[in-house]
């Protein structure tokens, strides 16, 4: 079915809402925007939600820089055929590469088309580019997530990823399905539950029967030389530091996992998964200049000289002034030839029994000994503003803070933590660490927070690089009170400048079930005096990777107003934990 749509004073563009057949006799419901003349290259969404029914305010912007626009629904989703043994079956790429194909050969396509989308929509143009349809110019993919580390970050379900599979697979696509079905779609109604539309495994049963990484989660791994590895086309990979694992992973696929690719570009930024990626009215202005000078060069073939900058750019201290993500800026950007960035230095400092994060070695100082926390009593929340200023339990944290900064302090890249560690009490203990930026009177702004469940402390060797320690999540080691273990853990990538007259607090504590920032956890195990050790034999550290000499090149926004990095107001030091001796 095709309609006017309305689109400057002088000009109105079709809208064509319609099924495209695939090879198995299965039909991929899409919707399209373009000019009623001409042929030009397509902007391709493709994701499980309302793709298909896209607004037209998501398609203009692409509209107005001379593309068509198609959205779709992945099979077995909103108005789409399709039967799936569970979502991120590998059918979704196979789909998705004869959407391309079939663009390509309509009259008002010229031939040329890439992709773009966040999230899921993100994780699948991995798949769809490794089937490697010819007329796939180019892959813009934000937020893009491994499944297993992104539902059981650290090994621990996050309940708001639970919640994420029950709503998108029951609820979320029904507001699709109702746009389609009211601007005209007269087939949609009948599909809907058919038997031509089956998942046979729901994906929100799924992931509760698999906890560990096993040959499942592999099913429907990307991350690996079978998808990632087959890619060729120019790629482009968004990630927002906030938006840890999302970024995590980004930088893997981008360092490790793309071999084949000549033109591939990571950009990186402060801020969460939602607003990084988002499309139309709430895309952010950086990304979005960003997003289209890509697809204008490798789709619409614009020689804008894309291909000549370093491949890695990165925004400092992005913010939104108003709230408004059009008006988006960043205190500056830098630019790096790979990631990791090879100047980093990795300084180690280790933790002292006095709170301290220090320089020297333990047995240089008298910092012997250990402290002690009541787990899981202390958690911070550091989802908004108002959730952060509630100080977690202090007897159920450690904290450790730097020495006030001589100079500008510039972190870029994943710290890593070693810590000896005891319980009490129990067979298991999880573990949630913060970064935190404190000012000079007091006041903490929230840079980043990574989790592990102690049991699944097993390293994978053959992932684990000097940037980033990699775990196997395959099968549980219990712990035995009393005994002293060796926990080693990545925090995931932050760009931070920790300016003159600031420091830097780590702290120890245990997760919450609280949601902040989609991460939330019921705490493993039971109440247990744990204790983390401070010496010469077990020196627990974090090894921070600085660029050298580098400064802070504008005044920091004020704090509270970057996207997904709270703060509070200005307190004294609490060590926290319980008292010794």
């Amino acid at each position: 079915m095709t309609l006017d749509v309305p689109h400057t004073k002088t000009d109105t563009v079709a809208r064509d809402i319609g099924y495209v057949t695939m090879q198995d006799g299965m039909r991929v419901a899409y919707i399209c925007y373009r000019r009623k003349s001409g042929r030009h290259p397509t902007v391709f969404l493709y994701s499980p939600y309302d793709a298909s029914a896209t607004p037209f305010e998501v398609a203009k912007p692409f509209l107005d820089a001379g593309y068509a626009f198609v959205g779709a629904n992945f099979p077995a989703t909103g108005c789409s055929e399709g039967v799936l043994e569970t979502w991120f079956d590998r059918k979704e790429g196979i789909y998705g590469a004869e959407v391309v194909e079939w663009i390509a050969k309509q009259p008002w396509s010229n031939g040329d088309v890439g992709m773009v989308g966040n999230s899921s929509a993100a994780s699948v143009q991995m798949w769809v580019a490794a089937e490697q349809p010819p007329h796939l110019r180019a892959i813009v993919a934000s937020g893009m997530f491994d499944a297993y580390e992104w539902i059981y970050q650290g090994g621990m379900l996050q309940l708001y990823c639970l919640k994420w599979a029950f709503t998108s697979q029951f609820i979320a696509q029904a507001s699709g399905v109702s746009d389609r079905i009211k601007a005209g779609d007269t087939e949609c109604s009948a599909i809907c539950g058919s038997d031509r539309q089956v998942v046979k495994n729901s994906f929100y049963d799924e992931i509760r029967r698999h906890p560990l990484n096993d040959e499942w989660w592999d099913s429907i791994y990307l991350a690996c030389k079978e998808v990632a590895g087959k890619i060729r086309v120019p790629t482009m990979l968004i990630g927002a530091w906030q938006d840890r694992y999302a970024v995590r992973e980004s930088a893997r696929i981008f360092s490790q996992l793309m071999p084949n690719v000549e033109h591939k570009k990571l950009v990186l930024m402060n801020g969460d998964h939602g607003g990084t990626g988002a499309l139309g009215p709430q895309a952010p202005r950086l990304v979005d200049e960003e997003r289209m000078k890509f697809l204008d060069r490798w789709v619409k073939g614009v020689k804008n000289g894309i291909e000549d900058e370093p491949a890695v750019t990165v925004y400092w201290e992005a913010w939104e002034p108003e709230g408004d993500p059009k008006k988006q800026v960043a205190g500056w950007a830098t630019h790096h030839k790979a990631w990791p960035e090879p100047t980093v230095e990795r300084r180690p400092y280790y933790l002292t029994a006095d709170a301290r994060i220090s320089a020297d070695r333990p047995g240089a100082s008298p910092n012997e000994g250990s402290r002690a926390y009541l787990y899981p009593t202390g958690a911070e929340l550091y989802g908004t503003n108002e959730q952060f200023a509630a100080k977690p339990y202090q007897e159920g944290v450690l904290n450790y803070r730097t020495e006030v900064a001589a100079s500008d302090v510039t972190l870029l890249g994943s710290p890593q933590v070693t810590l000896y560690l005891s319980i009490d009490e129990g067979d298991d203990t999880d573990l949630e660490l913060t970064l935190k930026d404190v000012d000079a009177d007091g006041n903490a702004l929230f840079l980043q927070a990574d989790q592990l469940r102690a049991s699944l402390r097993a390293i994978d060797e053959q992932r684990t690089s000097s940037d980033e320690i990699v775990h196997l999540f395959r099968k549980s080691e219990k712990l035995e009170p009393g005994n002293i273990y060796d926990i080693r853990m990545s925090i995931s990538p932050i760009g931070h400048v920790i300016r003159k007259g600031h420091c830097l607090e780590l702290t120890i504590g245990a997760p919450s079930p609280i949601i902040k920032q989609a991460i939330g956890s019921f705490p493993i195990g039971v109440a247990s005096i744990n204790s983390v050790y401070h010496s010469e034999k077990y020196p627990s550290k974090i090894v921070l990777p600085i660029i050298p000499e580098a400064k802070a090149q504008a005044p920091a926004p004020e704090w509270g107003t970057q996207r997904a990095q709270p703060c509070r107001k200005g307190t004294e030091f609490e060590p926290g934990g319980l008292p010794t001796g």
